[in-house]
């Protein structure tokens, strides 16, 4: 069905046509109705919002208990939380406490060790500082560390001293050694020294072992008289060379214990068959001229400590034998004792003093060189029969145990040895 439209004169005209409505009721019956619809609604408005409130009032009643039960644990929970929240807090702050300590003391451990690995660092990309360093501190200590090889007089309280004539291993040199043992006013030096050789470690001294000596020893004090009486196999025969060996040592022998004459027997019988000398009853040392004059020997390596060797040379004084002592005698296998660069003059001075003025630049320093030096000038000396021995115008005023303001007395003994317990 197809739409039509209507314009406004048409709807006018045909709301016109329509029929008259009219309504004979009185208008106060009509507002007197109309109040009356209002009236019921209006209660029907008021009555649901009652009920709903009623209803509320008893959700109310029957919730609160169970909201204040709620409310209390929840208040609980929460006392709990922040109980276990501030435990927690305060193990934390501990831990980290803790751990601040250890990570202060690791930085702390780690500093020093650092400065450790820094200074290691430092000295191992320095040795030649780390050398001179250690060169210095020798030098200072050697007065404490060094010590004489010589006997002096105050080593002798209630002590007797006994010294033995000891080959070398190449037999070229007799090397004086000398021994410390308690004194036995019972017992001779003789006889002490014979109990001792065999308590001797030669071998461990770089140095022939050669004692006990193959023989049987008689001494007769009184007569100032030594009988020796050797095997039939003995083996001082075998060569000239081990024929003067023993000639040195019985000469030795007779110069410390002051023994006059020995007697040489072979297994009771009188006399000793030597292939150089042939048969000999008794023993003469010959009359030996000249001084001693002391070198160095090294038997264990120059690092060791030397032993100091007397040579016999036929010298006019104090003053060339010293001078002799700064040059080397290799046919000996001995090294000079007194430093080349060191000159000096000398002076004898009665009543067996010696003076020793250093020159200007001679180096006198305080090590373990300059003091053994020091006892082969003394032992020197004292057998051209000085008594004393002073030093002057040296660099330092002591060393070792040497105190260059003051007189040194000579050496009771050269190479002084400790003996086994």
């Amino acid at each position: 069905m197809k739409e039509s439209k209507w314009s406004d004169e048409q709807l006018k005209e045909f709301l016109s046509q329509m029929p008259k409505i009219k309504d004979d009721r009185d208008p106060r019956d009509i507002y007197q109705a109309i109040e009356l619809k209002m009236g019921k609604q209006k209660n029907r408005t008021w009555i649901l919002p009652s009920i709903a409130a009623a209803a509320a009032l008893l959700l109310l009643f029957i919730l609160v208990p169970n909201l204040m039960s709620w409310q209390e644990s929840a208040d609980k929970q929460v006392e709990l939380k922040a109980d276990r929240s501030t435990s927690s807090e305060q193990i934390t702050n501990e831990n980290n406490t803790i751990l601040e300590a250890k990570e202060e003391d690791s930085e702390l451990i780690a500093q020093e060790k650092g400065s450790e690995e820094l200074d290691q660092a430092e000295l191992s990309t320095e040795p030649e500082a780390e050398a001179k360093l250690n060169d210095e501190i020798n030098k200072k200590t050697v007065a404490s560390e060094s010590s004489p090889t010589a006997v002096y007089e105050e080593d002798l309280a209630g002590k007797e001293v006994l010294t033995y004539a000891i080959p070398d291993k190449d037999a070229q040199n007799i090397v004086p050694v000398s021994v410390l043992i308690d004194e036995d006013p019972a017992r001779t030096k003789f006889e002490q020294f014979e109990d001792t050789m065999s308590r001797l470690t030669e071998d461990e001294w770089g140095l022939d072992d050669y004692y006990p000596l193959k023989a049987n020893f008689t001494y007769d004090q009184e007569n100032k008289m030594l009988t020796v009486d050797v095997p039939a196999d003995h083996p001082y025969s075998m060569s000239s060379a081990t024929e003067l060996l023993l000639e040195k040592v019985l000469s030795n022998i007779m110069n410390n214990l002051d023994i006059e004459k020995i007697n040489l027997m072979t297994e009771g019988e009188i006399g000793v068959e030597f292939s150089h000398y042939g048969n000999r009853e008794e023993f003469i040392p010959e009359n030996s001229n000249g001084n001693l004059i002391y070198y160095f020997l090294y038997p264990n390596g120059a690092e060791s400590t030397p032993f100091l060797v007397p040579l016999r040379q036929h010298l006019n004084s104090i003053k060339d034998a010293l001078t002799a002592m700064k040059e080397d005698r290799t046919e000996n296998n001995l090294q000079a004792s007194i430093p080349e660069d060191i000159d000096f003059e000398t002076e004898e001075i009665q009543d067996g003093k010696l003076l020793i003025r250093f020159h200007n630049e001679s180096e006198i320093i305080d090590d373990e060189s300059t003091l053994h030096a020091i006892e082969a000038i003394l032992l020197t000396a004292k057998d051209f029969n000085f008594d004393t021995v002073k030093l002057e115008n040296a660099d330092v005023d002591k060393i070792g145990k040497f105190d260059l303001t003051e007189e040194l007395k000579v050496p009771v003994a050269a190479n002084k040895r400790d003996l086994p317990n």
